[in-house]
């Protein structure tokens, strides 16, 4: 298969279309993990003394941003312009930066961390559309998507360890180093080609339109992707009804990212003004917690292929209650470290195993459309987590979040247990 990119010059011979995306999710991802990680919690409580409701609505409306934007993001990078759409975006996000740096009302906030969603809601599509096109022509589709992942988690590793070592008694040296980062993150979208990989086969290169106006043209497209929409749609939810799949499966898959989603905007105020810590202590906390979680997940999948998901689950969701209980019954420094210790090792269990169980359940045809549903309940649990952080926090105590996270892991151990026993059943009869 021939291809290349409609209308554009080569990139660059330093820099390949993959190394500028690269370049651009690392990035994008530091800005993102210094901001809702580091800054933005504590900055917002603080500094401006808002509610973490409000804290934790500025999170949710940069998750919809996200997500509820990649497809129509997707589309007009592919129909209007790939460099276009990904400067646009950030343009946005330089916006949601500024803002944030100079803002001093929680309404303001909110906007732009809806700003900093939508900013970069484009990248994704535009990544996995371009590896997939590579894939057609070189292969690699694995190396490219490990490629990929680095970068996602060393930005967002990176970006909150390097704030925490910035962040003094003001913030603005901080925001000035993203603003810096921005700037090449802008530098590196304008070495994009002008238009997406497209191969050039038949049904790409016909021009079926091309006699008619612009909106016509638009009007005609839009009404085909309903189309498609609908139909499949209709083809997700036949395939969905033929799986027979417990009903339990569709609330433990909103939990699971519920739970996690509670505490994403409060842990750090939480972990920097309940328990006293330090910017430095708080870097050792993430890389201690995180990598005993990163590292433990290596040996867990192995183990999790060999003795299957069930026990993986229960003793990770057990272990998860006892680690988020402990977390809001102590602030006992031994203990605290304890906690996170148990909660990294619990988060390295349920990750390979929950995603396994996952794959199990999808059959391979329709894989992709059902994976998407199952995504999209994921989503929703990860946009009203954060609200529920913060009403819990505000109504409740500091405390509360904790108390509602350890509640929602251990209604997944509670839903799991009849789950595998009817998967168990399952495979008995079949």
């Amino acid at each position: 298969m021939n291809s290349r990119f409609i209308g554009a010059k080569p990139t660059s011979n330093l820099f390949s279309v993959f190394t500028c995306l690269w370049i651009i999710v690392f990035l994008t991802e530091f800005v993102k993990g210094a901001l809702l990680v580091t800054v933005l919690p504590v900055y917002m409580n603080d500094t401006l003394g808002l509610p973490a409701l409000t804290i934790s609505l500025a999170f949710s409306l940069q998750y919809v941003g996200d997500n509820l934007l990649r497809s129509p993001t997707g589309w007009l990078a592919e129909h209007v312009g790939l460099r276009w759409t990904i400067v646009g975006g950030l343009l946005l996000s330089w916006a949601a930066v500024g803002v944030i740096a100079f803002s001093m009302t929680g309404v303001s906030l909110v906007v732009a961390c809806t700003l900093l969603g939508i900013g970069t809601a484009p990248i994704w599509p535009v990544v996995m559309s371009t590896i997939s096109m590579e894939a057609d022509l070189k292969g690699g589709t694995g190396a490219k998507m490990g490629s990929i992942q680095i970068a996602t988690l060393a930005g967002t590793g990176a970006g909150p360890l390097v704030s925490n070592l910035l962040v003094g008694d003001s913030y603005s040296i901080v925001f000035w180093v993203l603003f810096g980062v921005m700037a090449l993150v802008t530098a590196a979208a304008f070495l994009l080609p002008r238009q997406m990989l497209t191969p050039l086969t038949p049904k790409v290169v016909r021009r079926p339109h091309a006699d008619f106006s612009f909106p016509k043209r638009v009007r005609r497209v839009v009404k085909r992707h309903t189309v498609r929409s609908v139909y499949s749609v209709r083809k997700v939810f036949r395939a969905l009804t033929a799986l027979k799949l417990t009903p339990l499966l569709y609330p433990a898959m909103f939990l699971q990212s519920f739970a996690i989603g509670i505490l994403t905007p409060v842990i750090s105020v939480y972990i920097r003004n309940e328990l006293g810590m330090t910017p430095g202590q708080f870097n050792i906390l993430l890389i201690v917690g995180g990598g005993v979680a990163v590292v433990g997940m290596i040996p867990a999948g192995r183990l999790v292929d060999k003795f299957g998901t069930r026990w993986f689950l229960h003793i990770g969701f057990l272990l998860a209650v006892i680690a988020l209980c402990g977390l809001a019954s102590t602030h006992a420094m031994t203990l605290v470290w304890c906690f996170i210790l148990t909660a990294g090792v619990g988060f390295a269990m349920i990750l390979p195993a929950w995603n396994t169980l996952l794959a199990e359940l999808v059959p391979e045809k329709e894989r992709g459309a059902i994976w998407g549903v199952f995504l999209t309940l994921q989503g929703v649990g990860t946009v009203l987590g954060p609200l529920a952080g913060g009403w819990t926090w505000d109504r409740f105590g500091p405390q509360a979040p904790f108390w509602a996270s350890a509640i929602s892991m251990g209604l997944l151990l509670l839903i799991h247990a009849p789950m595998a026993w009817s998967s168990r059943r399952r495979a008995g009869t079949a």
